[in-house]
């Protein structure tokens, strides 16, 4: 796990080369060592976090025994082992007992291919000499992030903005657009960022560049949306059931392999619980598990249960208690933190458990990131599948959304949705026509992120304080993230998980996760992820739908016997910190620096409009509490990471 940068110049390069100062904005990545390689096109840098072979033949930037490859890469290739069997088999010989070598030999036997036979997250960028190209990869999920940017003479790239800005040759200008996408979904949705010309390398893409034609496309190398059943006439539990349960242990143990102490963030749940039990019984000795609590022991205080379960285990445990003030003292290096604006009110929670990590000598730490995901964890999204899927089962329900769209019929089947002595019946429908009426959904799409409970709110409330800059924007740029196209009706639970993995894990979750456990120096790693994991459930899915089962079904009767009844049976209760307290401290902290900020200076926000935002918005209900929030997120996340 490490911290990457480079530039690879169309023409032979003039630029001075990587300094130390340029390495140093990596360094949280990559405590353990740094390392340059340059040639008449190339500059890679890289800062390492030594997780496997710690000796000095996995120092990195790496070249092949040849000399023709050249690789820096940030993350773990989990099967490396079984790689490197198979790559000596076919005659290829080893120097180091590092993954990187792996990556690098792999690529030079089977090229592109070499990615679908890895099992692990990872970003690279491999330079090949004597083609002149460059060959950018990222993993299947997106849990290492790649950031790029081509211009008509180099391409830059590095893992994170604060390392990528500063090797631009100008600094890039706020996408207005994208500045409306992040205030919705509280996040950036990949490929995009805030700034001009500026990519992520989406989750399951590779990038080829060559000097000759200094042409680049993305292109995606795998899709969880395209995986098919290998076993349709075998689809009952007493045969899915047991196989879900042997490929969630074999990830675990993937996840294990290290040459420094894992250990485990563990809150109450299912997730987390299940990655304790069944590392704890592949782990040589007691492992460190990291809760997360706040002052009192309020109800959604997990720490109880957490450390019950851990101690059942025979783990070493350690809790984490969060008090108000140390959000809001701490909130301006934690948007420094995060690299790129992410509004999850959470983000102080997950920072401070690696924190508590690292100050315990563990600098790899397994966490349930994925498990909500890959087994119908959000309400929100299994109402996705079933309101698409009535929908195609009854055709009248489109039909009626031209004369749903009212404000006074919007107005009126929300509040029958929410009026408590209604009949479920007759609040489950009205709430399904509100959102088939509701104008913004885009009709040549499945209907997704409209049921998120947050994604609607600022549509009112950016009419109120959106600036010049924003007054020309439609809301079709905001479905981008989600423009899959429709789709028949066995296929909509997978196109739904496919669109939840690309928008929130990849850019809310796993940039989080991968942000503050690498400000600390700690490897964050997830066995949910694992792609054989993903892939086996999937081809299950395919032909044994699940979705309507019950929350996260097939998880909890595979994993009965490895977790008690009671952790199995509690309801999923989610990171919970107090928010109202924690965001309201923020914005009453550092409102004001708002009213002269590069929001207002770009038009995002009215400069007349700033006292109402904070005087009135901030203070009327949690969505506008929230969206204050976001924007003054964003506006510290510009002064901090963009102009500093």
């Amino acid at each position: 796990m490490c911290g990457i940068l480079g530039l690879i110049h169309r023409e032979s390069c003039t630029r001075a080369p990587l300094t130390t100062e340029d390495l140093a904005r990596l360094s949280h990545r990559g405590p353990d060592g740094t390392g340059v390689f340059t040639d008449d096109h190339v500059q890679f840098g890289h800062a390492r976090l030594s997780i496997i072979d710690l000796t000095d033949a996995g120092h990195q930037p790496m070249r092949s025994a040849d000399g023709r490859y050249v690789v820096t890469y940030n993350g773990e290739i989990y099967n490396y082992l079984e790689i490197k069997a198979e790559l000596e088999s076919l005659g290829e010989i080893f120097h180091s007992h590092s993954d990187t070598e792996v990556l690098l030999v792999a690529y030079k036997v089977w090229g592109a291919d070499c990615l679908l036979r890895f099992r692990g997250m990872f970003a690279f960028v491999i330079w090949d000499a004597q083609e002149k190209l460059a060959f950018l990869g990222r993993d299947r999920c997106g849990e290492k992030p790649l950031f790029y940017q081509i211009n008509a003479g180099k391409l830059t790239f590095s893992s994170e903005l604060k390392a990528l800005i500063p090797l631009l040759d100008a600094r890039p200008e706020i996408d207005v657009s994208v500045v409306d996408m992040y205030l919705h979904y509280q996040y950036v949705p990949e490929p995009f960022t805030l700034l001009k010309g500026v990519n992520k390398l989406a989750a399951g893409h590779s990038l080829t560049l060559s000097i000759d034609q200094w042409q680049a496309t993305p292109k995606r190398y795998w899709c969880i949306e395209a995986v098919t059943d290998a076993n349709p006439e075998k689809t009952d539990s007493a045969f899915i059931l047991p196989r879900i349960r042997e490929a969630l242990e074999d990830a675990v143990k993937m996840t294990l392999r290290s040459d420094v102490p894992v250990g485990v963030a563990l809150s109450g749940g299912i997730d987390s619980g299940m990655i304790a039990a069944l590392a704890q019984k592949n782990y040589p000795e007691p492992m460190h598990a990291f809760c997360v609590g706040y002052p009192g022991r309020p109800a959604y205080d997990e720490r109880a249960q957490a450390r019950k379960l851990a101690e059942s285990l025979g783990m070493i445990v350690h809790e984490v208690e969060l008090p108000v003030g140390s959000f809001v003292d701490f909130f301006p290096e934690l948007v420094t933190v995060m690299d790129e604006p992410i509004a999850d009110p959470a983000a102080f929670g997950h920072y401070s458990v690696p924190r508590a990590a690292a100050d315990q000598g563990i600098k790899v730490l397994l966490s349930g990131i994925g498990g909500d995901e890959i087994f119908w964890g959000y309400p929100y999204v299994t109402q996705s599948v079933e309101l698409n899927q009535q929908m195609l089962d009854h055709p009248s329900i489109k039909f009626a959304a031209q004369w749903l769209g009212s404000s006074s019929a919007q107005l009126f089947l929300n509040k029958v949705a929410h009026y408590p002595h209604a009949h479920p019946t007759i609040k489950k429908w009205a709430a399904i026509l509100q959102k088939v009426g509701d104008t913004h959904n885009p009709s040549e799409q499945l209907m997704y992120y409209m049921l998120h409970p947050d994604f609607d709110g600022p549509f009112a409330l950016k009419a109120e304080v959106y600036g010049s800059a924003m007054h020309s924007l439609g809301s079709d740029s905001l479905f981008k993230p989600t423009a899959i196209g429709l789709r028949s009706r066995e296929k909509i639970p997978a196109a739904v998980i496919r669109m939840l993995f690309d928008t929130w894990l990849t850019s809310n979750c796993l940039s989080l996760g991968d942000r503050v456990g690498m400000a600390v120096g700690v490897e964050t790693r997830m066995p949910f992820l694992d792609a054989k994991l993903i892939e086996l459930v999937m081809q299950f899915r395919a032909n044994h739908p699940d979705h309507a089962l019950g929350q996260k079904a097939w998880l909890r009767a595979a994993l009965k016997g490895v977790l008690p009844d009671e952790v199995l049976s509690r309801p999923k209760a989610g990171f919970q910190p107090p928010l109202q307290e924690w965001l309201s401290g923020v914005v009453g902290r550092y409102g004001e620096m708002l009213s002269n900020g590069q929001l207002v200076k770009t038009g995002v926000l009215a400069a007349d409009k700033v006292e109402h935002l904070l005087g009135n918005i901030a203070k009327r209900n949690w969505t506008g509490l929230f969206f204050t929030y976001k924007l003054l997120l964003l506006e510290m996340w510009y002064q901090r990471v963009v102009a500093r």
